[in-house]
């Protein structure tokens, strides 16, 4: 094998465990959120070392950022929810539609899935990364929010006011997502499937509706 061989054969093993890294970082977050998916079980999955972690992105914190930034693109390219479906909805349709799609996660273990998970998990103790990248970069889940919020609240409601409702239709999906399995064991004994998903979905709607009706 010449040098120029060994050296496309090694970038190309670069690659595939950089890769490796970051499939098995989007799963194990998603799984145990960031404080608790530790490099250790990242690696393990990875079928890689610690070391390649620090090599690659340069610790845990440079691993997350890149996992999400693999959120947002597949957010835009996948467009599971799009701001010009939600539009040509009526308030209570482009209402119902939102908390569908994020309630997705309960019944499908997919990569946009994944990632609403991780998001889920961030919902309840932010990561100082976590932080950092929604300051420069709000996740789509606020900005939809924001949109279908806005359908209900008055023309001349304040920005706090909105912010306020935008936060509060996002939580609503996220505790059932983050919380399944243990919402699905004693006291509450839930089953995700997919007509329970429209039930929660229908309960959540009319929970919700009422709400924004208040303002």
């Amino acid at each position: 094998m010449s040098n120029l061989d060994q050296v496309r054969v090694a970038s190309r093993s670069t690659e595939v465990t950089r890769a490796a890294l970051i499939k098995a970082a989007t799963a194990v977050f998603a799984e145990y959120g960031y404080d608790g998916g530790s490099v250790r079980l990242i690696t393990q999955k990875a079928m890689a070392n610690q070391a390649a972690v620090n090599y690659h992105f340069g610790g845990k914190d440079g691993l997350y950022r890149e996992v999400l930034l693999a959120a947002t693109r597949a957010f835009e390219e996948n467009a599971f929810l799009d701001a010009e479906e939600l539009d040509a909805l009526s308030p209570e349709g482009a209402l119902r539609r939102y908390l569908h799609q994020f309630l997705l996660p309960l019944v499908k273990r997919d990569r946009v899935c994944r990632y609403l998970r991780i998001f889920a998990w961030e919902s309840v103790k932010p990561s100082e990364t976590f932080s950092a990248f929604i300051a420069q970069s709000p996740p789509r889940i606020f900005r939809l929010a924001e949109r279908v919020v806005r359908r209900f609240l008055p023309q001349e409601s304040s920005s706090e006011t909105v912010t306020f409702a935008m936060l509060w239709l996002a939580q609503q999906p996220m505790f059932f997502v983050r919380e399944a399995e243990r919402l699905a064991k004693p006291p509450f004994s839930l089953k995700f499937d997919d007509d329970a998903l429209e039930r929660l979905v229908d309960t959540l709607t009319g929970l919700s509706l009422r709400g924004l009706a208040g303002f």
